[in-house]
């Protein structure tokens, strides 16, 4: 039967969720809708109507893009690339360049032709590139950004949605993104991205439903031109089942037998062709998911190419193939997949052995690379196949797609042991290529298989090739301790014993650097001092400048930890030998910030880390690098009481960092700013997600430990239970072979001593012994932040008053929290009035900073004591725009899901917005703040 235009039936309730989403905005609102459905449904067909309306509009720009499938994995960059190209198409090369600030270069990953420029930064930055740019054209005209068949979607692709669905309110922005319900299973690295984001409430889900009788009725007549369907309406309707393709391809055979599988059903159309269309739709499914012009003719010919004109159109005129200016693709993808099916394994090698020897002459890019491999692997030429799946691999991978050079180097390791001469075909040797694997495989973040592909290469590695081996060794223990693995000290003893001093100075430093780090981060720092000094003299004999900044760099961080100020010198001079190497450079930011955070200087990590950070995101150094800068400064701004920033921040990054040891740190720093926010569910949900991560990593990583140990004390003394809270404490505190680090172990002696002095006041005579716990403090007394965290100590022990360390300079929460301990202890010894002074305080404190749980408990001392807290009115001209708005909403009642939804914001995001309001209104809940927006206040 001839194609004709199928209408859109039965979709008014999904198209009138789309206007609105546009309608929204239009007016300023980021907004995000996932169109999720099973193949068939009719997902494209409904953007397609809705992006013509909005082209029709005139001053809507339109950019789209759709991810696909090579076979081998995604097919990389593939949606990126359709964005781009509108972009480009729209403004033009010059000014998307401008749009896209200094990071520019990163779009040659997707665009070498449209955009000439050199590829400088890192893969790992290219969705903040391409999100930043959609968001700055976002500012200046409304934008409808879509994104289809996500269930193929690539790492940056996947990347790329999920910051656009995360931008902040202010660009008129719509994200649309389509993907197969049915595709994304359990395992599918899709799911948890579309978990988290519908968890913040930053994405509208649209399931599109089957048509129900009628709409199949409405569609089949609406077909074939004729409102009475006749006799085989009800054979179409249970053949169908209401799923719009199926529709489209049975009814033109309505009275004919009908098949009963869904492949013969999604070939029918195919098997009424002539064998010359037949011949060409074959060809067509061979080339992958679209054939260009230029492809068909390389591969097959000039000649065979306009021989099959007449069988072309005969194809596309039956609704088998579309047709347009560039080349041919599939009506529909199922259909190619059928067809492809049908191909005859000679016809298979033919045809795929053509296009993969067509492609090889085309510019090499890493989706090009993917689909050669492609080809050879399918025309099943072996020694072809691993030669290109290696190079696939390499390329993937050097360009930051993870997961088709992991899906590629499988490959290559599946089809080596059938390549006769294997090494010389894949041009590496076999433990090279495993040890290239691993590192792909990590990427992905399969570490258990990542270390076990490090074990085979190493058991296979020749002995004789020493500095290899080492290198190798080297690797391993980086991939073992980011998996959480102890061993890695083992393999760079292995590796050291084999280069020893003065046979190869390069690899020794380099091993030195790694183990240098394992001892720093472990808090074995006098170990990780030896070490770097090593490690320093080793660098600077082989002229690795790069090694002794790294070296000097760990051993500042070090001395600095066990409360040695002359650290602080080698940080400089690491910087100073960094100049401009980036990579040694970071780490100067990163760690010189972070011991400024240890030592209490907040101000001075603040200027370090947003100092580093800016640099960072000039170079285009990439997301990972940026957040570590970011993180520090968001941990200085806690210090400094700066809460509602850092929370912000937590809030959009935390989701954008993958699984490693860092988003252990920044998930533990989150889960405790939300309880100390008074947000306990949320700290503790945080906890019990990640329990089994923090104590994985925390086996190498002494930050990680003692800050967990502090957290999850605080989180067991609130829930009424300082035996945990005191073995947790003391599983830190006492434990064998660590140095003591003051910064680190300060707060939790303080947990420790309060958890003490609750098991005292239960039972006085099984109470534990303080000693061991006073004589660390002790030890710490040199450390800058003494006052505030040893006067803790001393005031939960008895020893000590809580005024003395409300006055101690200090992380900003202690002073609300010792306001509120001297405030309780005055009312236990009857001291009426000085208690309500200094609960009154410690509401006021606390609400300045955003610090909930120390309001709440000292609102509900006052109100138990039968006190009154006074003296907490702000300033109601302090308050944005935005918070009038959020306060306009608090006053009828709406929670911070509700306020959430009816801004288009996240409930975290209403969550900040409320305790920014409450600190600046002066007042300590909701109903207070609500009463003083129904009296008018903020409006005078």
């Amino acid at each position: 039967m001839a194609h004709v235009r199928a209408p859109l039936v039965g979709r008014a309730p999904e198209l009138a969720v789309l206007r609105e989403a546009y309608a929204e905005a239009r007016r300023g609102a980021v907004r995000s809708v996932l169109v999720a459905g099973e193949a068939g449904i009719g997902k494209s067909r409904l953007l397609r109507e809705f992006v013509s309306e909005l082209r029709e509009s005139g001053d809507t720009l339109v950019v789209s893009g759709a991810c696909a499938d090579s076979g081998s994995g995604p097919l990389p960059y593939a949606a990126l690339e359709g964005l781009v190209r509108d972009v480009v198409g729209a403004l033009g090369a010059d000014r998307t360049l401008d749009e896209a600030g200094p990071s520019a270069d990163a779009l040659g990953l997707v665009a070498p032709r449209l955009i000439d420029v050199r590829v400088q930064a890192s893969p790992g930055r290219l969705p903040e590139v391409v999100a930043g740019l959609l968001a700055s054209v976002a500012q200046r005209q409304p934008l409808v950004v879509v994104v289809e068949d996500l269930h193929w979607a690539d790492d940056a692709t996947r990347a790329t949605v999920d910051r656009l669905a995360r931008l902040p309110q202010g660009s008129a922005l719509l994200l649309v993104a389509s993907y197969r319900s049915d595709d994304v299973g359990r395992g599918h690295p899709l799911r948890s991205m579309l978990a988290e984001l519908e968890r913040a409430r930053l994405v509208t889900r649209l399931a599109v439903p089957r048509l129900d009788e009628g709409e199949i009725a409405q569609l089949a007549a609406a077909l074939l031109g004729d409102d009475d369907v006749g006799p085989g309406l009800a054979d179409l309707i249970d053949r169908s089942e209401g799923v719009p393709f199926y529709v489209e391809e049975l009814v033109g055979f309505l009275g004919t037998d009908l098949p009963d599988s869904l492949r013969d059903l999604l070939l029918l159309r195919y098997s009424r062709l002539s064998p010359a269309a037949q011949e060409f739709c074959r060809q067509v499914a061979a080339a992958g998911p679209r054939a260009s012009y230029d492809l068909l003719s390389d591969a097959l010919g000039p000649d065979a190419v306009v021989a099959a004109e007449g069988a072309a159109r005969e194809a596309v005129a039956a609704a088998v193939l579309e047709g347009d200016e560039d080349g041919y693709a599939f009506r529909h993808a199922l259909v190619q997949e059928a067809v492809l099916s049908e191909l005859l394994p000679g016809e298979r090698r033919r045809l795929h052995s053509a296009y993969a020897n067509a492609l090889e002459s085309y510019p090499t890019t890493v989706a090009r690379l993917s689909e050669i491999a492609e080809h050879w692997w399918r025309a099943r030429v072996p020694d072809r196949a691993l030669a290109a799946a290696v190079r696939g691999q390499e390329a993937a991978d050097r360009a930051g797609s993870w997961t088709t050079a992991a899906t590629l180097g499988e490959r290559a390791l599946d089809l080596w042991e059938m390549v006769p001469d294997a090494e010389e075909a894949a041009g590496v040797s076999h433990h090279q290529l495993v040890i290239g694997v691993a590192d792909s495989v990590r990427s992905t973040t399969r570490l258990d298989r990542a270390l076990a592909l490090c074990q085979q290469a190493l058991a296979e590695w020749p002995p004789d090739d020493t500095d290899g081996l080492a290198r190798a060794l080297d690797n391993a223990a980086v991939i073992a301790a980011q998996a959480g693995s102890t061993e890695g000290r083992a393999f760079l003893e292995r590796a050291l014993a084999l280069v020893g001093p003065g046979e190869n100075d390069e690899v020794r430093a380099l091993l030195l650097v790694t183990k240098t780090r394992d001892g720093m981060l472990d808090g074995r720092s006098r170990e990780a001092i030896a070490s770097a000094t090593e490690c320093f003299e080793t660098a600077t004999a082989a002229g690795a400048t790069s090694s002794a900044s790294l070296a000097l760099n760990m051993r500042g961080v070090s001395r600095v930890s066990l409360g040695d100020v002359g650290g602080l010198d080698d940080l400089e001079r690491a910087r100073d030998l960094a100049v401009d190497d980036w990579r040694a450079l970071s780490r100067y930011y990163v760690n010189a910030s972070h011991c400024h955070l240890l030592r209490g200087e907040f101000e001075i990590a603040l200027g370090l880390a947003s100092e580093g950070a800016r640099r960072s995101r000039a170079l285009g150094s990439g997301w990972s690098t940026d957040a570590m800068l970011e993180g520090n400064a968001a941990e200085a701004m806690i210090g400094l009481g700066r809460w509602d920033e850092a929370a912000a921040w937590y809030e959009r990054a935390i989701p954008l960092v993958s699984d490693s040891m860092f988003a252990m740190y920044l998930r533990e720093r989150w889960a405790w700013l939300q309880m100390w926010r008074g947000e306990l569910d949320a700290s503790e949900a945080i906890a019990r997600a990640k329990l089994a991560g923090w104590e994985r990593f925390g086996r190498l990583e002494q930050q990680v430990r003692t800050r967990v140990a502090a957290t999850l004390g605080e989180m067991a003394l609130l829930r009424g239970d300082p035996d945990e809270a005191l073995r947790l404490a003391s599983d830190i505190l006492l434990r064998q072979g660590q140095d003591r680090s003051p910064g680190d172990e300060l707060p939790v002696v303080a947990v420790a001593a309060r958890a003490i002095a609750v098991l005292r006041r239960e039972d006085v005579g099984a109470a534990p012994d303080v000693a061991p716990y006073r004589a660390i403090a002790e030890e710490c007394a040199s450390w800058p932040t003494f006052a505030a965290w040893g006067g803790a100590v001393a005031a939960e022990l008895g020893e000590g008053t809580w005024s003395a360390v409300a006055d101690a300079p200090g992380p900003a929460h202690l002073r609300p929290y010792a306001l509120l301990r001297d405030g309780e202890a005055l009312l236990a010894e009857g001291d009426r009035a000085g208690a309500r002074e200094r609960l009154t305080e410690a509401v006021a404190a606390g609400s300045a900073i955003g610090a909930g749980l120390v309001v709440q408990r000292a609102e509900a001392v006052l109100e138990s004591g039968g006190l009154d807290a006074v003296g907490r009115r702000g300033d109601p001209d302090e308050l944005t725009e935005r918070e009038r708005q959020v306060l306009a909403l608090v006053a009828e009642g709406l929670s911070n899901g509700e306020i959430g939804e009816r801004l288009f914001i996240s409930r975290k995001t209403a969550s900040v917005h409320v305790s920014a309001i409450l600190r600046k209104l002066g007042v300590a809940s909701r109903t207070e703040a609500a009463v003083r927006a129904r009296s008018g206040a903020p409006g005078e």
